[in-house]
């Protein structure tokens, strides 16, 4: 077996490194150790391999085996993950690791769900029993404003300008801040909470969001709704009724791609008719 700089001779070697060193670094690196350490504990014959013998055949076996009881989409994140570590032992830690390409799984449809205004009145007359104060206020904010569900929990007041009617977003999943117009009711949403606290949903947090909203869309019985979907419903909204055309769409999303925004606004032929 070739040796390699710094001890680096195994795939796991490079990826307990990765785990250490860079994932930290990094937004949502708490995930990415979690799943280095999965792969650690579970895929410990592929893991074991030399560097130097790692090929396409090795790593097509181990995506092949990670695709039982996970969608295409969470594995082909998982090989970039995989490839992240391992180009960059490649390039910046000196290891001689063969060059060599693997086909990524095909991701399912893009989800093009909606929520229909029958079903957004249940979902919020519902949500007006939980106990929790911040749930409708943080639907209702999600409906108008298109943002992210990370971007509305880590909302801060001081960054509203009231006078402008914008909200800046410092961080955001593209690492391109921006500014998110607030509609009367975005403002309106925003009411009843209390000002005082740094966080303008002080009461929710990403994980308390996604178990509470995965709980009411269950006792709604509204079929195959996410909490990301408020942003499509909202984005699709905006061209049908309203108009906006793809640039406009964009400045309030963030999106870098408009293709990626093609994904987000369910344009019907109805509605392009009605716009003729």
């Amino acid at each position: 077996m070739k040796v390699q700089p710094d001890g680096l001779n195994t795939l796991a070697e490079v990826l307990r490194r990765y785990a250490s060193d860079v994932s930290p670094k990094k937004r949502g690196g708490d995930i990415e150790v979690l799943t280095l350490r999965r792969w650690l504990r579970e895929c410990r014959e592929f893991i074991a391999t030399p560097l130097a013998q790692l090929d396409a055949s090795k790593v097509a076996a181990w995506r092949d085996s990670q695709m039982e009881g996970r969608a295409g989409s969470s594995v082909a994140r998982q090989q970039n993950l995989l490839f992240s570590a391992i180009n960059l032992a490649r390039a910046e830690w000196g290891c001689d690791i063969p060059v060599f390409k693997v086909a990524r799984p095909k991701s399912p449809p893009h989800r093009d769900r909606i929520l229909k205004p029958k079903e957004e009145k249940v979902l919020l007359a519902e949500a007006r029993l939980a106990q929790n104060p911040y749930l409708v206020p943080c639907i209702q904010f999600a409906l108008e404003t298109a943002m992210r569900a990370g971007e509305i929990i880590n909302a801060r007041w001081v960054d509203i300008d009231w006078e402008r009617r914008v909200i800046r977003l410092p961080l955001t999943k593209t690492d391109v801040p921006r500014d998110v117009p607030l509609s009367a009711k975005a403002l309106a949403a925003l009411e009843p909470l209390d000002r005082e606290t740094e966080r303008v949903f002080a009461g929710l947090t990403s994980e308390t969001l996604k178990r509470q909203f995965i709980r009411l869309v269950k006792r709604c019985k509204i079929a195959d709704f996410h909490f990301h979907d408020c942003r499509h419903t909202c984005l699709s909204r905006l061209a049908c009724e309203k108009g906006w055309n793809p640039i406009q769409l964009a400045t309030l999303s963030g999106h870098k791609d408009l293709k990626m925004l093609q994904r987000y606004v369910h344009l019907r032929a109805d509605d392009l008719v009605a716009m003729l």
